[in-house]
């Protein structure tokens, strides 16, 4: 894939957390396109106000060490979307956030991940597992995935 000046950012952000994100493929069973993916969805290419002040590309709710930042999400909610301000994870590198997403995914609603045979049956699996309220979410990573090539991650 050729890359012009408006999406060397988009380059460089997938540089920089595809090395991980391989790496946490080899201790779990997560694809690495499907944590690229996510974290390219969840972060707006790691711009989004979470990422750029808590370290949070997966959009996780809670705590982390004790520390959370307060943030507006969407969500969709009996099919309306509606803004809402929550408690998100701070974390003190992106590292520990893709650590932490791993950990979260460990969860018993995401266990036919371990199981899909490709990046399109893992992205389905996030969403019937509740990862997020978007209907459409697995549409959409499986869209990024193919757009980006992020499949050339996988092992």
């Amino acid at each position: 894939m050729q890359y012009d000046d408006s999406t060397i950012y988009q380059k460089n952000f997938i540089d920089d957390i595809a090395y991980e994100a391989q790496n946490l493929q080899n201790q779990t069973h997560l694809f690495a396109s499907i944590t690229i993916a996510q974290a390219i969805l969840e972060s707006d290419w790691g711009r989004s106000q979470l990422a750029t002040e808590a370290n949070n590309l997966f959009g996780i709710k809670g705590t982390f060490n004790n520390q959370s930042s307060i943030m507006p999400t969407d969500e969709v909610i009996n099919g309306e979307r509606i803004t809402i301000d929550d408690s998100f994870k701070k974390y003190a590198t992106i590292q520990e956030s893709m650590v932490d997403h791993i950990n979260f995914l460990k969860g018993a609603t995401y266990e036919p991940i371990k199981t899909s045979n490709n990046y399109k049956e893992a992205a389905i699996a996030l969403q019937n597992g509740g990862y997020a309220t978007d209907p459409n979410y697995a549409e959409k990573l499986i869209e990024l995935i193919e757009e980006f090539q992020l499949d050339q991650y996988d092992k």
